[in-house]
């Protein structure tokens, strides 16, 4: 599988590049045609001391956005468990991919991936001081039903979603509750 690598803060040597590629071979049976692939390593900080390494995968295909992402103390742990996670998804997408369901969202997603495919990456910016916004994203908001809204947050692996519903015409956003259920937010006007 192709995709591009691109580490911040952690460098980038032949043996970590060599164990990266290796252990992405494992998604090529899975037969996924991805459009594009993105692979990301980062090191942060932790305020109890020492360091935190996030492996962040993207899959951006026809048809949907895989996304997984994995954090541990130790770098190949990380990566690990970022390729696991994208396997897991992977698998339940091509599951799903049959489904009626599926094929009825498959022209709005369409739509998401090319619009993400031609947006500017952004980069998250940290301070130490009061919180504060530090990262504005935008994108385009498509209309679905509540159920197709549901499988393209199952698919991104997210715990909210936003969505444009036809049936109420506003902007909704989708949640995973504590207790495993969804909730559903539905602007009114105070």
């Amino acid at each position: 599988m192709e995709f591009q690598l691109r580490t911040l803060d952690v460098p980038l040597t032949d043996g970590l590049n060599h164990y990266i590629r290796q252990r992405m071979q494992k998604l090529d049976r899975l037969n996924v045609r991805a459009v594009d692939t993105r692979f990301e390593i980062r090191r942060v900080p932790q305020r109890s001391g020492g360091e935190m390494y996030i492996a962040q995968m993207t899959v951006l295909t026809k048809a949907a956005i895989l996304r997984a992402e994995h954090r541990d103390r130790d770098l190949h742990l990380a990566i690990d468990g970022a390729i696991e996670h994208m396997a897991r998804r992977m698998k339940q997408f091509v599951e799903k991919r049959t489904t009626e369901r599926h094929r009825q969202t498959q022209r709005v997603l369409e739509a998401q991936t090319e619009a993400l495919l031609t947006a500017e990456p952004e980069i998250e910016e940290e301070e130490e001081a009061l919180p504060k916004v530090v990262r504005r994203k935008r994108f385009p908001v498509y209309p679905m039903t509540e159920d197709e809204a549901i499988e393209q947050m199952e698919l991104l692996g997210h715990d909210f979603f936003v969505f444009w519903n036809p049936a109420d015409e506003q902007i909704n956003v989708l949640y995973r509750r504590k207790d495993g259920q969804y909730g559903l937010i539905q602007p009114t006007l105070g």
